[in-house]
């Protein structure tokens, strides 16, 4: 584990925190530390976010960055202290919003925040800076809690990070570029985590290297840049917030598109052939599932297991209909079928989610979730081979237009 960067040392979150709180009792936190947080119409419940700072044991500027909101939204901020930044709509940047609400702060220590991550606890300001103590530390990231009211999709996809970083804290170093390279997609992923939901970085260190101008995942790119630089991060599940959301399936298969076209490029994962062999191949694999899925919530199968085992081998009524249509694969081709492998995946992880709720109703929500998952990474890594040997039908690029908006 020491190889992969990742070690846990409670000794250097102890050190951290007497460092900070000696620090905080000298009035001096407010000069060091400033939040930045990008907004737009974040209604009344941004008034949550704004008040758990100002009940933190550690004071702070505030720096918000509205991109066009049309309700309360800057006056809450100004209520509670805060310095308002107003860009155009159109103009929003993950990576450059940030940098502007950055450039526009004092602070040594910068804290990213989304509208709706409600810190938990007073000292939650004070946990984030700790670990600056040491002055390898660049970047701090923390564990995100799901809202009550969450739907079972928005409620996996908190727990399952929380699941995949674990429950110690990760001080996370790259031995070196090429060591880095010789891991597997999760272990580089695990390595470089790094969130803006809720994050700290150091001034310093940002003002060499700042956040790209991307529309997504510019958190994981500064990430990697900062471990290729030599630099540590810090993952402490102790710092936490309370964010999750409730998104349509629809929202959920272009964020595991976009997820897919971009995380694997910032991870410098090689380029692998998805299985398929041209856009007609690739539509018949998704049909295919579309139509399985929707027999297992029409026959209210839920015992997914058995079915996923036998439905290959025993034809059903609406796999005729695919074949006549022209939606099925040939047989050959049906037990490789790469989406479904990522269906019955997705599914089976959500459902231990699903099974800690056992009010909760919604199998049939569960399996449309996950075939949302499956096919936005499948056609993700289809649009990435094809772009990589210069194979990019009109149609795809069609599709990577309408997939990549919204997220």
């Amino acid at each position: 584990m020491a190889r992969l960067g990742l070690q846990r040392n409670q000794e250097f979150l102890r050190r951290g925190c007497q460092g900070v709180a000696a620090f905080a009792r000298q009035n001096q936190v407010a000069e060091t530390v400033s939040i930045v947080i990008p907004t737009k119409n974040a209604g009344e419940e941004f008034r949550d976010t704004l008040t758990a700072i100002r009940n933190q044991t550690c004071e702070s500027e505030v720096v918000v960055v509205d991109s066009g909101s049309s309700d309360r939204t800057l006056e809450l901020a100004r209520e509670f202290g805060a310095r308002t930044l107003s860009i155009p709509p159109g103009s929003f940047n993950h990576g450059e919003t940030r940098n502007l609400g950055i450039r526009n702060s004092t602070g040594r220590i910068c804290i990213m925040l989304v509208q709706d991550a409600v810190p938990i606890g007073d000292r939650w300001l004070e946990t984030l800076a700790a670990p600056f103590s040491d002055e390898r530390v660049v970047g701090v990231t923390g564990r995100h809690v799901p809202q009550p009211d969450s739907d079972i999709a928005g409620r996996w996809q908190v727990e399952y990070r929380g699941e995949f970083l674990g429950d110690q804290m990760l001080i996370q170093e790259m031995a070196s570029w090429d060591y880095f390279l010789t891991l597997n997609f999760e272990q580089r992923l695990r390595l470089v985590s790094f969130d803006n939901v809720c994050s700290a970085l150091r001034r310093d260190f940002w003002e060499k290297c700042p956040f790209q101008p991307l529309p997504f995942a510019e958190d994981l790119d500064w990430g990697v840049r900062a471990l290729a630089a030599g630099h540590r991060l810090v993952y402490d599940p102790a710092i936490r917030v309370v964010h999750s959301h409730t998104r349509p399936a629809a929202y959920h298969m272009r964020r595991s598109y976009i997820s897919g076209r971009v995380v694997p490029k910032l991870l410098h994962m090689p380029v692998t052939n998805p299985g398929v062999r041209d856009d007609k191949e690739i539509f018949a694999q998704i049909g295919f599932v579309c139509g399985e899925v929707q027999a297992m919530i029409t026959e209210k199968i839920t015992d997914w297991r058995e079915f996923s085992a036998t439905s290959i081998a025993e034809p059903r009524p609406w796999e005729a209909f695919l074949s006549a249509v022209g939606l099925r694969p040939p047989p050959p081709n049906l037990k490789l079928n790469t989406v479904r492998e990522s269906f019955y995946h997705v599914v089976g992880r959500v459902e231990k989610t699903f099974a800690r709720y056992p009010g909760e109703s919604a199998w049939g929500s569960v399996l449309v979730y996950a075939l949302a998952e499956a096919v936005g990474s499948f056609v993700a890594s289809y649009y990435n081979w094809c772009e990589s040997q210069g194979l990019l039908s009109d149609g795809m690029k069609r599709l990577e237009a309408a997939l990549a908006q919204g997220v």
